[in-house]
């Protein structure tokens, strides 16, 4: 998830040039979009503009249910800076205090704390710290709309039941903020593989799945699916099947 740079003019009075906010780019994860995103840059608070400057991106690892943002900000006179974080939900309008006091240019947050759903964020600096009081400078960011979703995705109308040619499973997978991006299913705890919904694409909120096992044995074995959706929450569920020795 990116962040895409705006200009917003920093308030107070006076001649002040806008504080320019540039977004670095980031690789996009092979399947979670709930990783850590860049937010970016307040740069030169009521400052004439230099070369932006960005911060490393810190290094660590990422945990289930955090969001992480990222930003860069520069004062010409070198003046200590002090961030703030805000979030308001998609439909909301008043914006919520995050986290204040920040001297770092980044913070991370346990999202499990916010009700599924689209938001966005807004960074604030001031120059306060360095100036006396009523005088500092401050501007302020929004992000892009990103989404929190923490809720694993749900299985519902699974069966595995004996044909012919093998065991036919079948089941429904939805997930109520995102979409469904694979699935996978085991044989008696084996390996794990890879199965597609109808249509071969997973892009959708909810997916049916229509396959056929092979190569069973006879006797009793459990039939194991589980579902990814975009943000890595998973679900899994099981069923039972018999197999007779004359295969029906």
């Amino acid at each position: 998830m990116r962040v895409q740079g705006i200009s917003l003019p920093a308030p107070g009075t006076g001649p002040q040039t806008p504080a320019q906010v540039r977004m670095p780019q980031q690789q996009p994860s092979a399947f979670s979009a709930n990783a850590a995103f860049a937010a970016t840059g307040l740069t030169n608070i009521g400052l004439p503009a230099s070369p932006a400057h960005f911060d490393p991106i810190p290094q660590g690892f990422s945990q289930k249910g955090y969001q992480s943002v990222l930003w860069t900000a520069d004062d010409a006179n070198d003046d200590q800076l002090e961030f703030a974080i805000y979030f308001r939900g998609e439909n909301e309008t008043t914006w919520k205090l995050l986290k204040d006091k920040l001297d770092t240019r980044f913070y991370s947050w346990d999202t499990t704390s916010m009700p599924d759903g689209a938001y966005f964020l807004k960074i604030g600096a001031s120059d306060a710290p360095s100036n006396p009081n009523g005088e500092g400078l401050s501007s302020e960011r929004e992000s892009d709309r990103f989404v929190v979703d923490n809720t694993p995705p749900s299985i519902a109308q699974l069966t595995a039941e004996s044909v012919s040619s093998g065991v036919r499973v079948r089941f429904q997978a939805s997930a109520p903020v995102s979409f469904i991006s694979r699935a996978q299913y085991s044989v008696d705890a084996g390996d794990w593989a890879l199965v597609f919904p109808a249509g071969g694409l997973s892009d959708a909120p909810r997916e049916n799945y229509d396959f056929q096992l092979q190569k069973i044995s006879p006797g009793e074995h459990t039939v194991t699916v589980r579902v990814y959706d975009q943000f890595e929450n998973v679900s899994s569920a099981k069923a039972t099947v018999r197999i007779s020795s004359s295969g029906n």
